[in-house]
């Protein structure tokens, strides 16, 4: 959704949208619902809002799809990038780290929206937190059952510690 800065009011701007959000390229969308006010203070914009989402993922584990819930709030500060680019090269402060920038006379709010989604979702995604995970072996889903070639079978790097303690038994 683009955001045309003039036509925000002296007054602001709030909004109740359901926009697309994509999250992983080749994906559908998933539809997120968003609360969202913007204020005007002649060049700068404040955005604030919240969103709710259930975004579409697959398990790092088990590789099985889940829906992730997300219900976050959000607040960033938009300036024209034209005030930046007054030198070649300037040194940012650290409250300027935190701004965005906006070239012309629109705002891109599906942009943000999608920042604070990915913001919100865990790096490892995993369907739950006692998730087993497949099989490197046999690739049997270990949440159905436990695996049977795991049982038999000895980490070739703790094959010399078996040898200790078969030479322990002997003394």
């Amino acid at each position: 959704m683009r955001l045309n800065i003039s036509d925000i009011p002296d007054d602001g701007l709030q909004e109740e949208l359901e926009l697309p959000v994509v999250i992983k390229d080749g994906a559908k969308p998933d539809t997120a619902h968003v609360l969202i006010k913007i204020l005007r203070f002649g060049k700068k914009i404040l955005v604030e809002g919240s969103l709710r989402i259930s975004v579409s993922m697959d398990c790092s584990r088990c590789v099985k799809a889940f829906s992730y819930p997300v219900d976050t709030a959000f607040k960033d500060e938009y300036n024209p990038v034209e005030e930046y680019q007054k030198e070649d090269q300037q040194e940012l402060t650290g409250r300027e780290l935190d701004l965005s920038f906006y070239r012309g006379d629109e705002i891109d709010i599906s942009d943000l929206i999608k920042e604070q989604v990915l913001l919100s979702i865990p790096m490892k995604h995993l369907c739950s937190p006692d998730c087993q995970g497949i099989c490197a072996k046999c690739g049997k889903d270990r949440n159905e059952g436990p695996c049977e070639c795991r049982a038999t079978e000895t980490d070739p790097r703790l094959a010399p510690l078996g040898k200790f303690k078969e030479s322990m038994k002997n003394r």
